[in-house]
């Protein structure tokens, strides 16, 4: 119970007690004095009456008695009178059983008042007249008290009641900063450092919300100094010093992680030899400006590639990594690519010749690393001694698979006959052993072939197809759900479906019809997602947190970008991207790298997941570095 609740309960009772006294004391009060004004009205009568009747008596005038008793009997309220003439052995008796009305029957029951009655000798002398006895009727008490009280009651009832919400307001007033520093204290819990506390007047508070204002802006320091850490030593590892760009190392990360997946696309290697003479004719400071300047080219033009990574590998040379694109989309790249860098040089006259020549690799079979960037190097070599051609595509099969418009249609029949097949894999947690959910990975079966989401993914994208995608999946997903209980999934919303406004009122509806699958669906967004499409997102997560669904974060770490979204955004967990998995078994400065990124989320709360996970050495090995759970081929993925 809380401390506004405790001290409700105890003022209302003391009050309630204090009430009842009180009312208790005023009900005896009155039933005592109206005790003793019915004794005392009875004496009086009888003294009254005595006296008018002992002339008749005297006379034997038994007509008189008898008026004089009607008389009083009548002006007044009582049971019975009773006159006995002991001269003539008569009796004059008058009763009233009448009750008093607007009194309950079951209070006059109660038996408050005893029966007050009077008995008396009427004399002449020394000579007895009679004998007169008087009954008084408690009617007249039990209706002063009834109403007396009704109307005590009421007024108490309503002096309560004022009391109860004065005491309310009063209580929420004062304990208004303990509220407040709970709520802080949950949220410095959830590792959110908002606002800071207003100084209570109260002098004990006042100091308990100065500490607490201080921990909760140290703790806020503590985490962005974390995190920009964490930044700066993934760019000593993996940012190149001029450019911006990633280095050798990591581009190749990206590719070996690219190469585990199926798919296609393939690596590019673009050289600006150009770079040799400014710096030979201008120096060092022009040649870092050219760097910085094609560097920013190469950005701008692969900004609507998912999944693309561009590093500088050499002094001259430039390697890009394109997933998703068959073979004559990469060589159009590769001219837009050209076509960008040569609007650089100012000199029309150098327009005459290729600035810069680019060597392609498509990925064919089983080409690992070593193979891509062997084709790569030999195409880029082709380019150099070629000036005929200053794009060039190594490639055994110069003939692509299916085409763009097979992979539509593809797309389009899967979704309108049910062609998809979903498997499922657990990221599990490594204190408890148990998945903390499983993330849902789509196929296409047709003809007896099957078609992997990374064949198939780039197509959806590229024909804006992933919003009926996503809804597709998550129809799917939510019958799945309803049939297992046990079953948490999490599914990975397209770039599509993220910046589609009609998708966001869709799964606003969608969630408000499965209020039941809180808690057990998830959704993954791309990091690249959340730094270049801040405002969707947000619109789309705010969505998500008002049904009560939760999110994570998908490649997490991949971009050169801040951290500092954890904090505002606060996902329920960030999964590492699989490009740095690899780096848990090699050198100590890697491992510091990704201990450095993994506790900047760990610190702020959220659930780390390292991806792509093969073997229980590198579990043992991610145990140590701020990581709470792990996923990969150790817990192959099965049917759903």
């Amino acid at each position: 119970m809380t401390l506004y609740r405790q001290l409700m309960a105890t003022m209302l009772v003391l009050f309630a007690v204090l009430f009842v006294a009180a009312y208790w004391v005023q009900f005896n009060s009155t039933r005592d004095y109206l005790a003793q004004q019915l004794e005392l009205s009875i004496t009086s009568t009888a003294n009254s009456l005595g006296l008018a009747l002992t002339p008749y008596l005297e006379a034997g005038d038994k007509v008189g008695a008898e008026s004089v008793i009607n008389a009083a009997f009548d002006g007044g309220f009582y049971r019975k009178f009773r006159l006995e003439l002991l001269a003539s052995q008569s009796v004059i008796q008058r009763e009233n059983s009448a009750t008093v009305a607007g009194v309950p029957e079951w209070f006059t029951s109660l038996g408050l008042f005893r029966s007050v009655k009077f008995d008396s000798i009427l004399t002449s002398g020394w000579l007895q007249l009679g004998k007169l006895q008087i009954e008084g009727n408690p009617g007249q008490a039990y209706y002063e008290l009834w109403q007396g009280m009704s109307r005590l009651l009421v007024s108490f009832v309503i002096t309560f009641l004022v009391v109860i919400i004065l005491l309310t307001r009063a209580l929420r007033y004062l304990l208004k900063p303990l509220d407040q520093i709970c709520d802080q204290a949950v949220e410095i819990e959830k590792h959110h450092f908002g606002q800071a506390i207003p100084l209570p007047r109260t002098l004990e508070l006042r100091q308990v919300v100065q500490s607490i204002n201080t921990l909760a802006s140290k703790l806020a320091v503590q985490f962005k100094e974390q995190a920009e850490a964490a930044s700066q030593m993934r760019e000593r590892a993996f940012r190149d010093a001029v450019s911006g760009l990633g280095n050798r190392a990591y581009f190749m990360g990206q590719v070996n992680a690219w190469i585990a997946e199926s798919g296609r696309g393939g690596v590019m290697l673009v050289a600006v030899d150009m770079l040799d003479d400014i710096y030979r004719e201008e120096g060092f400071a022009a040649r870092d400006s050219m760097v910085k300047a094609v560097a920013t080219t190469l950005q701008d033009a692969l900004r609507d590639f998912d999944g693309s990574a561009v590093a500088r590998i050499s002094a001259t040379e430039y390697a890009v990594l394109l997933p998703g694109l068959e073979m004559q989309e990469l060589v159009e790249v590769g001219e837009l690519i050209n076509r960008f860098i040569a609007e650089l040089v100012v000199n029309p006259m150098e327009r005459e010749q290729a600035i810069s020549v680019i060597g392609i690799a498509p990925r064919e079979g089983d080409d690992d690393l070593s193979m891509m960037l062997t084709k790569a190097d030999n195409a880029l070599r082709h380019a150099r001694s070629d000036r005929r051609s200053s794009v060039v595509i190594d490639s055994r099969d110069k003939s692509d698979g299916m085409g763009r418009i097979a992979w539509r249609d593809l797309l389009a029949e899967a979704l309108h006959h049910g062609l998809f097949r979903f498997k499922v894999q657990p990221a599990i947690l490594l204190a408890s052993q148990k998945p903390h959910h499983a993330e849902l990975f789509t196929s296409i079966h047709r003809d007896g072939e099957d078609y992997f989401a990374g064949q198939f993914m780039p197509a959806v994208e590229q024909f804006k197809l992933g919003a009926d995608f996503d809804r597709y999946v998550l129809q799917q997903v939510g019958k799945q759900l309803e049939k297992n209980l046990d079953l948490k999934l999490a599914i990975n919303l397209t770039l599509t479906s993220i910046s589609s406004a009609p998708f966001a009122d869709w799964l606003a509806d969608y969630l408000q019809q499965h209020p039941l699958l809180a808690g057990r669906l998830y959704f993954e967004l791309p990091e690249s997602a959340i730094l270049h499409s801040r405002s969707q997102v947000e619109n789309l997560l705010g969505i998500v947190r008002q049904h009560g669904f939760g999110w994570g974060v998908d490649q997490y770490g991949r971009n050169f970008q801040s951290l500092d979204y954890l904090e505002a955004l606060t996902p329920a967990y960030v999964k590492v991207d699989h490009g740095y998995t690899g780096m848990v078994l090699k050198e100590e400065g890697d491992q510091a790298f990704l201990s450095a990124v993994c506790r900047a989320a760990h610190n702020a709360g959220i659930v780390t997941i390292a991806t792509r996970v093969e073997s229980q050495e590198q579990v043992q090995a991610l145990s140590k570095l701020f990581v709470d759970g792990y996923q990969g081929f150790i817990s192959p993925p099965y049917p759903l």
